[in-house]
């Protein structure tokens, strides 16, 4: 599933900052030393996908019903969110090259804080709400202590939440509908 998430990165980035095949790679590996000593001369962006986790804030409760195309109706629990972290990085020879791609993948970010229905791949394009994107603000600590740990330089680099919903959840097949109540009640005084 999470394969899915990265095709429709993928597909929203090239459509939307636009990033052309013939002219950008996009990767998802972890940027450390040996990884960007073997990148190609072509500028390359990289989704580096470190975190996943719940999102508790939108979260909701209880059963939900679900009516099938056939009909059938379901109860399920609420589809979860997760919060999907992403280190975005331009990799190019010239470093004005890089900030340039970097500013081009930032602006389409800030203008597009939702991945619109027609970039989404395989399982992500049936639920709702659409994924959503939010550049995660923080004092930029851990940045030293993130890179450090992939034993790369340290290098700019967006630090994107995608919030998508999974829709992992069991369901079972609901009864008919109630039609009729009885209530008995029996003297228990004997």
């Amino acid at each position: 599933m999470l394969h899915l998430l990265d095709e429709t990165l993928e597909t929203f980035l090239r459509s939307v900052v636009p990033l052309p095949a013939r002219d950008v790679d996009i990767a998802f590996d972890a940027p450390d030393g040996e990884w960007s000593a073997a990148l190609s001369s072509r500028p390359t962006v990289d989704l580096y996908l470190w975190d996943i986790r719940p999102n508790l804030t939108e979260r909701d409760y209880g059963e939900m019903i679900v009516e099938e195309a056939d009909g059938r109706k379901f109860r399920r629990n609420p589809l979860p969110r997760v919060d999907c972290r992403y280190l975005i990085t331009a990799w190019t020879s010239e470093v004005r090259d890089e900030h340039s791609l970097l500013g081009d993948v930032l602006a389409a970010l800030l203008l597009h804080p939702v991945i619109q229905a027609e970039h989404l791949q395989g399982v992500f394009s049936a639920v709702r709400p659409l994924p959503s994107l939010t550049l995660r603000s923080g004092d930029g600590s851990e940045n030293s202590d993130f890179w450090s740990a992939l034993g790369g330089q340290l290098k700019p680099g967006l630090d994107l939440v995608v919030t998508v919903t999974i829709d992992a959840a069991l369901r079972a097949v609901t009864g008919p509908p109630t039609e009729k109540l009885e209530i008995r009640a029996t003297d228990r005084s004997d």
